[in-house]
């Protein structure tokens, strides 16, 4: 079966604001580019960021977070280089990062970064790889709503 390319299209302020902070701070790779929207390479995925009225951005929310976004990590130590670079490139974080469920199945590292049109992204590592896709028996997924 081919491996196959998630895309995803998110709003954006500001082009240049947004190429400078998925490229220099995140470590994207930019494709091409229009006056009204940019391609980026998340992690091998095709990411569109769209010029958009900032009228337009909602903020709709889902449990404890807003609507977000990120990739899963295999390996823990490259989920600690992208917080390092992060970090050093003085992203803002939606969310520190910390360890969800210790102990548990669904143990993973997590930590929310916000981009310049307020988008969140989320990043993770599992130390149980099967918690990403599966544990189907679990019926955890996200956080309550607080409120």
């Amino acid at each position: 079966m081919d491996r196959l390319q998630f895309h995803l299209s998110i709003p954006a302020l500001d082009l240049d604001a947004t190429q400078r902070w998925y490229v220099e701070g995140l470590g994207c790779v930019a494709g091409r580019r229009s006056p009204h929207a940019l391609i980026l390479d998340l992690g091998g995925h095709q990411l569109v960021a769209q010029r958009s009225d900032p009228a337009a951005l909602g903020g709709e929310q889902c449990g404890i977070y807003p609507r977000h976004f990120g990739l899963v990590f295999a390996e823990l130590s490259s989920w600690q280089a992208l917080l390092n670079r992060s970090r050093s490139a003085g992203l803002v974080f939606g969310v520190e990062p910390r360890q969800r469920f210790a102990g548990d199945v669904l143990e993973h590292h997590t930590f929310f970064l916000i981009d310049p049109a307020g988008n969140w992204l989320e990043f993770k590592h599992y130390s149980n790889p099967d918690a990403a896709l599966g544990c189907r028996s679990h019926t955890r997924v996200g956080a309550p709503r607080h409120g």
